[in-house]
């Protein structure tokens, strides 16, 4: 009787959770999307993008070439037939809208935009909104051409960007970010520059990316403001500031009420009160496409921290975290392979630490 050998057994099982793996991530988008089209589904595609790389880094086999060609060739097929075909697809006017802002021009923030479109041949649609984005998102388009495809193309291109990092491979070539992308959702073009800001160029050419991001959608300036912050770095934090206010300065000069209300308060309508911003801001955890910018986070700025985590920066919070769970505290301070559950463990165990100092110091 025949008998398969261990590592005949381990390459099966990782053959298991990699397939399973594709499985949440592509069965995910067709199930929820199918069936569960309302406020709060973007949080489920992304716990669902998180459950399918914690199956793949289960396997061990994760950074594979062929299995990411696979995972990415997936998402690009789906986002080519939903955006040619309308398969999944209006879940947004922003493909309309966003080139249509550039006829609000030189009063960006003074009026609304009012739109009639058809889409995939239904309609007519109609919107009116007040534009709320930054100075530069309408006018970076390529005119004549569907906004789709430069929100697609935008995506390939991060993609191709963080073809290096596995890890950040899957996070971000996934195929509910491929379908945001084929949707029209404006996020992939600031995305891009942060990308190339964060991922790739260095010195000038780094900078020059970080000023058009600053210029096109105000999460892309906190995310800048706050890398600043957080690494202490005074100066170009307040830097950013002052790039973000000289795009909007033009146009504060024209309507600055206009531009509080629309760029700052970010309102979209046209008569703007609290209650209209309270209301857009209560909304902002319940949009389909807001957790791709907590997806590109964990995609450009996880790698590093996990390979701080792993170093001799946090050995002493391994050793603690081995005490806790009784295991060998030697072993697990001077080693490298911390299993992904103590990766997520570290950090509080590191304020743990951090807070009991504290307090010593003050006994």
């Amino acid at each position: 009787m025949r008998t398969s050998s261990p590592s005949q057994g381990g390459r099966r099982t990782a053959t298991i959770e990699l397939g399973a793996s594709v499985a949440v991530g592509v069965g995910s988008v067709f199930l929820v999307m199918e069936l569960y089209i309302r406020p709060g589904v973007g949080f489920l595609l992304f716990l669902a993008v998180l459950a399918a790389f914690a199956l793949a880094h289960r396997s061990g086999r994760y950074h594979d070439p062929r299995f990411l060609a696979v995972w990415v060739g997936i998402a690009a097929v789906l986002a080519v037939v939903s955006a040619a075909t309308g398969f999944f697809n209006g879940l947004t006017d922003e493909p309309y809208a966003v080139p249509a802002y550039v006829r609000l021009l030189p009063d960006l923030y003074g009026r609304s935009l009012v739109l009639s479109y058809y889409q995939y041949g239904s309609g007519p649609l109609t919107l009116s909104s007040a534009y709320i984005y930054l100075p530069l998102m309408t006018f970076l388009q390529v005119p004549g051409l569907d906004y789709r495809w430069v929100t697609v193309g935008a995506w390939a291109l991060m993609v191709y960007l963080v073809r290096r990092t596995p890890a950040s491979v899957f996070l971000l070539g996934g195929p509910w970010v491929a379908l945001l992308a084929a949707n029209g959702f404006n996020d992939f073009v600031p995305l891009f520059f942060l990308t190339l800001f964060f991922a790739v160029l260095s010195g000038w050419s780094a900078r020059a990316a970080e000023v058009v991001a600053l210029g096109l959608k105000q999460f892309a300036n906190v995310i800048v403001v706050v890398y600043y912050l957080w690494k202490r770095r005074w100066r170009e934090a307040l830097l950013a500031v002052g790039i973000t206010a000289a795009f909007l300065l033009p146009f504060a000069l024209l309507d600055p009420d206009g531009v509080l209300c629309h760029a700052v308060l970010l309102d979209p309508q046209a008569a703007c009160t609290a209650g209209n911003s309270l209301g857009f801001a209560s909304e902002v955890f319940t949009h389909l496409n807001y957790p791709v910018w907590v997806l590109w986070l964990l995609a450009i700025l996880g790698p590093a921290y996990v390979v701080r985590l792993k170093g001799p920066e946090y050995a002493s919070e391994r050793a603690a975290l081995a005490r806790t769970l009784g295991t060998s505290s030697a072993a697990e301070a001077g080693s490298s392979e911390v299993s992904a559950w103590h990766l997520v463990l570290l950090p509080f165990v590191r304020v743990r630490e951090l807070f009991r100092r504290r307090v010593r110091s003050v006994d």
